[in-house]
């Protein structure tokens, strides 16, 4: 006996394709982090009890749905007045709460066509709400289930109206339609519709300036605070989150993976006994950055494209080494600045006024020539005074750290001295990630009996010894490396997170010491997790170049560099770079990937001849001749200008066409009775059909 057809009924894939689309419509506004955990929640609840007890609330209670959605949209139209929500976050929460009623009411065609509007309607403010990489993933399921669900409900609609209600139950309640091979066939017709739709987002002249961006909401901060507190208990974890995304102009020589940069963001003067924070006083707004005392030259520049992400956006402007000439927040072809004003305060930290809580990007072109330590020398220490608070050391410090400070670079040049008791901080004592907690003097437990710490230690350490031989100085905080990702920038992570110092020099300014050992500045996350969060980061990057920000100005950037590789590519083939033989292996190529295209077309042919020739050996003898015999009928039948549907019934062809009852039938008996059918019966059946059909084609007047 043939096996029976498994798998869904054409009802059953429909209301599945059209659950699936809604709910590829809400992820893709649940991902934006704006629905709340209430919503957020909401609807795979609803999608769940639809699931079990749907069907027996169709048409119940009904006022108590319109009672429920006239409150939500009277509440939602409330917080959009008073500006506790914005209107684009008011209509998804809205879509959703109609997606969710009719999940719950969902039974004829039409209340599937209504599903799909909405979750269209849903999908809208989605990208609308966050159009970040999360979304695209939710939009390319949409586009697959949302072509099955408007695939299978146009079928349903055809053989509704075609049948009637009587009529089609059969074929809808049918194993045989939505298969396993139509299913697969739509997706590939909705994949290859992306696909032609991106390459006219991506060729078709953009109209405007700017990209799809909307302004986000306030996020928590996560990033370097105003203080550091040496008291801490356990153990420092990395922590991969990328936190800034810097690209380099001029690039660094050699492009290395790992860069070793400080990225600063503000220094700390006031000592508070266990850790530093910064000095009390405003900040005020600047124009101009102050410029440097140079010997005399042009200076050389580093620009330095810096995106910082929303969540460790403080405020504070990160500058690479080097000294800042000028900051930029704005960018080219966005139609508004990512701050709106820049601010110095008193310690020259640089700050500045988003103008929303999203990501935020600069350009910071900086002077990266710095002096050694020996061009420091001979410049007195005769201070300012707006450097005091740099040389306040406190009374408790232990006198051993006195000694030690004396013994190191006492009696010697500020500039000798600072770099001798950097030298010795890097060698003779160990890096640990390992807090040491609420001890009574963290400096003199870390210098004196754990002899090993972590940068804010090491830095503090140096701070305080240089002010207690009358020198200057500061801990500053920051990051410092930068791992360079597969889409060209470098990524700087929240484990990179690092402390060192500034030391104050008469007539040139701070320039930076790190005491930390070189081998532990910066994260060593090289794990899978790691690694997960960088490619992630990375494709996301790759979406808001391609789609997110992709304007005129990148269009053409883009059609320059294709351009650019055409006629590269050209060159090469050519002969004209020097290199010999590469048409020759390009065309090589190309056959080797036709020929293998034609095996595999080969092959898969086989395959479906080989299945349908295994299908035909599970029938027996008379099934066989029973479908050769419906085979023949539906052949005569279209010569006589009859058309037969694939899915018509015996009993539908007998009472459609008398003349073919007979062979409806015998086919129905044979194909799944388990009657006999003799070669001579079929025979004589098909030449009896034949000859009914002539004499009713010579009576047609």
């Amino acid at each position: 006996m043939p096996r029976a057809p498994r798998g869904p009924t054409l009802l059953q894939a429909q209301r599945w394709a059209g659950t699936l689309t809604s709910a590829f419509a809400f992820l893709a506004c649940a991902v934006s982090g704006e629905m709340g955990p209430a919503m957020t929640a909401l609807f795979p609840l609803a999608v769940a009890g639809s699931a079990v007890a749907g069907r027996r609330f169709h048409g119940r209670v009904q006022w108590a749905w319109t009672v429920l959605l006239a409150g939500a949209l009277l509440v939602f139209g409330v917080q959009v007045l008073a500006g506790h929500i914005d209107i684009i976050l008011a209509a998804a929460l809205f879509a959703e709460l109609l997606c969710i009623h009719r999940l719950w009411h969902r039974r004829t065609g039409r209340d599937e066509l209504l599903l799909l509007l909405l979750a269209l309607l849903l999908l809208c403010a989605g990208a609308a709400l966050s159009a970040e990489l999360t979304f695209g993933f939710a939009f390319l399921g949409f586009a697959v289930s949302g072509t099955w669900a408007l695939a299978l409900t146009h079928l349903r609609s055809a053989i509704e109206e075609g049948r009637g209600p009587a009529g089609s139950a059969a074929l809808l309640n049918s194993r045989r339609v939505a298969t396993p091979a139509l299913l697969s066939g739509l997706a590939a017709l909705s994949l290859f519709g992306i696909a032609g739709a991106a390459l006219v987002f991506f060729i078709f002249p953009r109209v405007t300036i700017g990209g799809l961006r909307r302004a986000s909401r306030p996020a928590p901060v996560a990033g370097l605070g105003d203080r550091v507190d040496l008291s801490r208990r356990g153990t420092i974890a990395d922590d991969p989150r990328v936190a800034l995304r810097v690209r380099l102009d001029p690039p660094p020589r050699g492009e290395p993976r790992d860069l070793a940069m400080h990225w600063r963001a503000r220094s700390l003067s006031q000592w508070t006994g266990h850790g530093w924070r910064s000095p009390d006083g405003g900040i005020i707004p600047v124009m101009r950055l102050p410029r440097r005392a140079r010997g005399g030259g042009v200076p050389s520049v580093l620009s330095a494209d810096i995106e910082v992400i929303g969540q460790f956006t403080d405020g504070v402007v990160f500058t690479p080494e080097g000294w800042p000439l000028a900051i930029d927040f704005r960018r080219p072809g966005s139609p508004r600045p990512a701050a709106r004003q820049l601010y110095r305060n008193a310690a020259g930290d640089l700050f500045y006024q988003p103008v929303d809580g999203g990501d935020v990007r600069y350009t910071v072109a900086a002077d990266p020539d710095e002096p050694v330590p020996g061009g420091l020398r001979g410049r007195g220490q005769r201070y300012p005074s707006w450097v005091e608070a740099d040389l306040a050391v406190p009374a408790s410090l232990d006198a051993r750290v006195r000694a030690l400070a004396k013994r190191l670079g006492g009696g010697k040049d500020p500039a000798d001295a600072a770099a001798a008791i950097e030298r010795w901080l890097a060698t003779a004592l160990r890096y640990t990630r390992e807090l040491p907690g609420d001890v009574a003097d963290p400096i003199a437990d870390f210098l004196f009996a754990r002899r090993a710490g972590h940068c804010e230690l090491f830095s503090s350490a140096m701070v305080l010894m240089l002010r207690s031989l009358g020198i200057p100085a500061r801990n500053v905080t920051g990051y410092f490396g930068g791992r360079r990702t597969d889409a060209g920038y470098y990524a700087v992570r929240a484990g990179d997170a690092h402390s060192w110092v500034e030391v104050y020099f008469p007539d040139a300014g701070y320039f930076l010491f790190d005491p930390t050992p070189a081998s532990a500045r910066g994260s060593r996350q090289e794990g899978i997790g790691a690694r997960m969060v960088l490619l992630w980061d990375s494709l996301q990057q790759t979406w808001r170049a391609f789609v997110v920000d992709y304007d005129l100005v990148s269009q053409t950037q883009a059609m320059r560099r294709i351009g650019q590789i055409l006629h590269e590519t050209g060159q090469r083939l050519a002969g004209r770079d020097g290199a010999k033989g590469r048409l020759r292996r390009v065309i090589a190529a190309v056959a080797a990937a036709v020929a293998a295209a034609a095996v595999i077309a080969w092959l898969r042919r086989l395959r479906l001849r080989a299945r349908k020739a295994q299908e035909r050996r599970e029938l027996t003898a008379d099934q066989r001749r029973a479908v050769a015999l419906w085979r023949g009928a539906r052949r005569l039948l279209r010569r006589a200008g009859v058309e037969i549907a694939v899915g018509t019934t015996p009993g539908e062809l007998a009472r459609r066409v008398p003349a073919a009852a007979d062979i409806a039938r015998a086919y129905a008996a044979a194909r799944w009775g388990g009657a006999q059918l003799a070669p001579r019966v079929a025979r004589a059946a098909l030449r009896e059909l034949d000859a009914g059909l002539q004499v009713a084609r010579e009576h047609r007047p």
